[in-house]
């Protein structure tokens, strides 16, 4: 399922102190639609582009709103505008308000980046230009390489007469230090809705509902030699679900079981809605498939931090569709 449209509402504005200023300014010839003498490798080359060194060292939130100001706008699945467009968006920024304040990190850097640092209090307004830039920059997985490292995965909106976007894998330290990896071209995202509510997420606590991680939290994922290590999330979202959504009901013969949307990537790619009675699933069987209706108003998904993003529920490997 992809969405009709994707709406420019989340550009941010230049306003981390000192850096964003200097980073626009260092690298705007390397930015996205940058003109031919552009110094750098072109689109999709692997070759690193560096930008020069800012003093100063960064949190992550504010790492997060800087490659937001590098790469531009974010093209992404915006749960108040996928499946359908919401005219309450400010209210669900005044209700979300208590959770994004207690988040910490991302929502300083963007309260830093709208000018708003220091205040006690916010209008109604204010809550909502906080929410699109907070819910923006916490959607994108950014991973933790130690020594003040991220690696970054983000998808940016179409420039002015563009059919598709353009997608960035690079690295950026603590310095906000950016270095590309690949950027391509990248169509419009596909947007399909994921875990439902309540579903069990494996941590080394223990069981967690999906609905309740947040930036940071423990999780167990995968290495790319198949073992189960720690990790944290790196990415969140969730999305509202159309009355009508149906989801699938994943049984196993050892026991384990899963409800996801049927577009929800298994850790090998294969999507639940694809899946057979019979099919071999994470070491096991699938022995039933049931198409059950959802009632739980929004479905979730998340990033693990590692090379391969995947988590687990109730022990079944899962890929993620946010990036």
């Amino acid at each position: 399922m992809t969405r009709s449209s994707v709406p420019d509402r989340l550009s941010p504005r230049a306003g981390i102190a000192g850096l964003v200023i200097v980073l626009a300014l260092a690298l705007a010839a390397c930015s996205a639609g940058a003109s031919p003498e552009a110094s750098g490798p072109p689109a999709g080359s692997g070759g690193p582009v560096v930008s020069p060194r800012p003093s100063g060292t960064l949190t992550p939130g504010q790492l997060r709103i800087a490659v937001m100001q590098r790469l531009g706008p974010r093209w992404w699945c915006d749960p108040d505008f996928y499946p359908l467009a919401r005219s309450d968006e400010e209210q669900l920024a005044i209700e979300r308000f208590p959770e994004m304040r207690a988040e910490g990190d991302v929502f300083g850097a963007v309260v830093a980046d709208l000018g708003l640092a220091g205040s006690a209090t916010f209008t109604d307004a204010q809550k909502l230009a906080v929410y699109r830039l907070w819910k923006a920059a916490s959607s994108f997985p950014f991973d933790s390489l130690g020594g003040g490292r991220y690696r970054f995965d983000y998808s940016a909106q179409p420039v002015a007469g563009a059919s598709e976007g353009l997608r960035t894998t690079g690295t950026i330290d603590g310095h906000g230090t950016i270095a590309i990896e690949t950027q391509t071209a990248t169509g419009q995202p596909n947007c399909p809705i994921c875990l439902a509510r309540g579903t069990p997420i494996d941590t080394p606590a223990g069981f967690v509902a999906v609905e309740d991680l947040a930036l940071g939290a423990p999780v167990w994922t995968m290495d790319v030699d198949g073992r189960r290590i720690a990790g944290v999330v790196i990415a969140v979202g969730s999305t509202v679900a159309p009355a009508d959504h149906q989801v699938i009901r994943l049984t196993l013969a050892d026991g384990r079981t899963v409800t996801a949307s049927p577009g929800h990537p298994l850790a090998d790619g294969r999507r639940l809605g694809d899946l057979r009675v019979g099919d071999l699933v994470d070491g096991s069987v699938a022995i039933d498939l049931e198409s059950v209706p959802y009632t739980g108003g929004e479905t979730f998904d998340l990033v693990a931090s590692g090379p391969t993003g995947v988590y687990f529920s109730d022990g079944i490997a899962l890929g993620t569709t946010l990036r």
